[in-house]
């Protein structure tokens, strides 16, 4: 009889490690979920802005006048500045993209993590 008692508290035992482990995974998904939900949201933000961007580099492209010294050293500050919004764009795509690869780089290690 003592055998059946070891046995069932070994399987609550196992029980309790896999509901253990089942709710860090759990918890481990939803933070994979979030992070990739925060990138994707940041990827479409600044797709849209560099959208902008290129179509008013376009709309000044066509409609600035070029032909005298006055309107190309307009358009060139103007293409001056779109760069640096540009750069800035990057910049901040890649603030959050290496952030979010700290992120998942520290759930990798949840995941590989196994029962005791």
């Amino acid at each position: 009889m003592a055998q059946a008692g070891d046995s069932a508290e070994a399987l609550a035992a196992a029980r309790r490690a896999l509901a253990t482990r089942d709710a860090e995974l759990a918890d481990a998904d939803r933070a994979l979920l979030d992070a990739v939900a925060d990138v994707q949201a940041v990827a479409a933000e600044s797709i849209g802005r560099l959208d902008t961007i290129s179509a008013d580099i376009e709309t000044t492209a066509t409609d600035q006048p070029k032909d005298s010294p006055a309107g190309a050293r307009e358009v060139g500050r103007h293409l001056v500045t779109k760069n640096r919004e540009i750069a800035a764009v990057v910049r901040e795509a890649n603030a959050v993209a290496e952030a979010k690869t700290i992120a998942l780089k520290e759930l990798i290690g949840r995941y590989r993590t196994t029962i005791h």
